[in-house]
């Protein structure tokens, strides 16, 4: 029988209770909400429950965003905007050294 290491079963475990996510790199909008101007970013991979994406604007946590993938020259369309908040923030790694943001899909 094989032996496992504690730490592996750990991380089997939480990743088993984490949603499904699927990998996107796409690009999408994002504004703070109340805000009137849109910021670009790119979204990395997205689940039911919340979106993993990137942007060259600075982010605090529990900051709520209004996020769209519909392009810029696109009419804004109400039910295309989903609203998340901000829940983490990390650096990628080097060579494409850039913010990443964790949000959660508000209901």
């Amino acid at each position: 029988m094989e032996k496992t290491e504690p730490s592996a079963v750990a991380e089997d475990q939480s990743a088993g209770s984490r949603a499904l996510r699927h990998e996107l790199n796409i690009p999408l909008r994002y504004r703070l909400e109340g805000q009137q101007d849109w910021a670009a970013g790119e979204a990395i991979n997205m689940s039911e429950s919340g979106l993993l994406f990137t942007s060259d604007q600075l982010l605090e946590i529990n900051d709520r965003v209004q996020i769209t993938f519909q392009k810029i020259d696109t009419p804004q369309v109400k039910s295309s905007t989903r609203l998340a908040r901000v829940v983490r923030r990390t650096l990628s790694n080097w060579p494409e050294t850039r913010v990443k943001f964790g949000a959660r899909f508000c209901s």
